[in-house]
């Protein structure tokens, strides 16, 4: 089972439901990924940073070595590529899906 480590900005100025979009996620992964918000794991397999706002303000430094690979959502983007909300979701799974393929 690879673990999917969810960490959330403080949610001052969103522009997306950043739990909806968390939601979304884990409804499209199959059961071989499980989802989880617990930062006492420093072994997640994949991070996604959810920022509500393209700021991304909550990007730093400290938290990276949560996981080996991570997605960064900032408001309307991924990984710096603008993303109409509603594809987000599909956007992200996806991603996940190719790190297995990678090997990243």
């Amino acid at each position: 089972m690879k673990l999917i480590g969810i960490k959330y900005c403080g949610g001052c100025n969103p522009v997306i439901d950043r739990t909806k979009l968390a939601r979304e996620i884990e409804k499209l992964l199959s059961p071989e990924y499980s989802l989880s918000k617990d930062e006492s794991f420093n072994n997640w397999d994949i991070g996604i940073l959810i920022c509500g706002c393209l700021t991304a303000c909550a990007d730093k430094p400290d938290f990276k070595n949560l996981a080996r690979k991570w997605i960064i959502i900032a408001g309307n983007s991924v990984d710096q590529d603008s993303i109409p909300e509603e594809k987000l979701a599909d956007i992200v799974t996806g991603k996940i899906k190719s790190f297995k393929t990678d090997n990243k």
